[in-house]
């Protein structure tokens, strides 16, 4: 069945956003599992890269009895990514291994576009991500007798969610068969190359080649002692470009105050596309993380304490250690109380804002559910909510919090229930760009209330979700 009417405006609204770029996606590709079913291979996920240079998850197809997966490039199908949008609203999916269902049979696909995509907003970059669903989700997310059938294959996978974290779909979409076509950034900086030295600002930005240099600008914003000194932008010309592979390369040098920060922003054709803080690696605007590192230079301590995965004791207190010197960093009050034994079996962290809202932090350097970790945060935080309404404090945000060193590809399993139950996830790669943002002064109230709101739009979209889902066709 074709899209409806909104869903048809909702593809438009993507085409039409990505168009002043769309030359630079030419390595473009497509990962999915599908299960059989009734004899036939049904789609159970999807994701269709735009890619302006070659993609770092290898092709490959897996297959056994009832399960096959892929990862393959458009090309090897003669087809292109707006063919593969118009098969997808047509119920199948063309691969090197043949045709896919795609809840086919007179089920009506949907599309929704969302132009900021929350996942790419962290790493301070700007994707596209149109979502196409296609009725109810079949496969459920308890183990399976396919779990075992993929743990008996020659090459052996632990169940049908390591099987998506191995193509990089991520976890199951559990309302509704689901492909996302991801438009990825197609302008970044340099975080290496770009540095401030001695009053001289290196700016690095990479573009694809097919694009044109002539439509790329930065602006930036002069930050000395947490006050903007200069604005302005330097127009690509102005840049010095070289070719590298499929990227382009562009330097642009400039002077700056001895201790100044620049706030950059990545324009092509008059759209930002990434933003990013070019810093001197000897100073710092931030007086906590300053102090931090007087003892700790680099932070190479708290970097290796956030690295550390898949252990107890010791180790896993360290990364609860490093987890306080870090939002204490972002301008939050913090208590640990994992560390002495009295306290740990409460939680591992207690944070503040300024204005007197609350997070409560378990800590972890594995999964979410190990030994019931983030069960007991949420009883934890019910427990604290009653103390706070009955002392007259029921003004007072609060907000759970699970931290885990592991990526977030690894803990997909895990975040449906996180949803649910309203808890915020923060993963290795949230924890990385968190280290980033230590080099400016934070505002701990506004990551406080971002993080709230996040956990909003998501509880929103999964009750949206099933409220979609068992809506009944009209018969019209």
């Amino acid at each position: 069945m074709a899209f409806d009417s909104m869903s048809l405006e909702q593809r438009s609204a993507f085409l039409n956003a990505i168009a002043p770029w769309e030359a630079a996606y030419q390595s473009n590709s497509f990962a999915y599992v599908a299960v059989r079913r009734n004899g036939i291979f049904c789609l159970v996920q999807g994701i269709l890269w735009l890619n302006s240079s070659e993609p770092k998850t290898p092709f490959s197809h897996f297959e056994s009895e009832n399960v096959r997966a892929g990862h393959f490039a458009l090309s090897d199908v003669d087809r292109t990514f707006r063919d593969f949008i118009d098969d997808f609203g047509a119920g199948e999916v063309i691969t090197p291994q043949g045709r896919l269902d795609f809840a086919p049979g007179g089920v009506s696909h949907s599309a929704s576009f969302t132009p900021l995509h929350p996942s790419a907003l962290q790493a301070q970059s700007r994707v596209n991500v149109l979502r196409i669903t296609g009725g109810k989700q079949f496969l459920g997310s308890e183990p399976s007798l396919l779990d075992w059938e993929l743990r008996a294959g020659i090459i052996p996978f632990d169940g049908v969610h390591e099987l998506l974290a191995e193509y990089a779909l991520g976890g199951l979409f559990s309302d509704a068969v689901t492909v996302e076509i991801v438009a990825t950034a197609i302008l970044g900086f340099d975080g290496n190359s770009s540095q401030i030295e001695t009053g001289s600002a290196v700016i690095s930005v990479r573009i694809a080649s097919a694009l044109e240099v002539d439509k790329v600008s930065v602006g930036y914003r002069e930050i000395v002692a947490g006050k903007i000194v200069r604005r302005g932008s330097v127009p690509g010309s102005q840049f010095e470009w070289t070719s590298i592979g499929d990227m382009q390369i562009g330097t642009h040098h400039m002077s700056v105050d001895a201790a100044a920060l620049l706030h950059c922003y990545g324009i092509y054709n008059k759209v930002t596309q990434a933003h990013w803080f070019v810093s001197d690696p000897a100073n710092s605007q931030n007086v906590r993380r300053v102090l931090i590192e007087a003892i700790d230079p680099g932070l190479a301590i708290a970097a290796e304490f956030l690295g550390r995965v898949r252990s107890k004791g010791q180790n896993a207190r360290d990364l609860e250690v490093a987890v306080a010197w870090l939002f204490w960093m972002h301008g939050f009050s913090t208590v640990q109380l994992g560390t002495t034994a009295r306290t740990q079996e409460f939680s591992d962290l207690i944070l503040m804002s300024p204005q007197g809202h609350v997070a409560i932090v378990e800590c972890t350097t594995g999964l979410l559910k190990a030994d019931n970790k983030m069960s007991k945060l949420v009883a934890r935080s019910s427990s604290v909510r009653e103390s706070l309404n009955h002392t007259g404090n029921s003004h007072v945000k609060l907000l759970p919090v699970m931290v885990s060193s592991l990526p977030r590809a690894e803990l997909q399993a895990d975040l449906d229930q996180a949803m649910r139950l309203g808890v915020l996830v923060i993963a290795r790669e949230e924890l990385d760009q968190l280290m980033v943002r230590t080099i400016i002064p934070n505002d701990a109230d506004k990551t406080f209330n971002l993080a709230e709101g996040e956990i909003r739009r998501l509880q929103e979209t999964l009750n949206s979700n099933k409220e979609a889902v068992s809506e009944p066709e009209l018969p019209l």
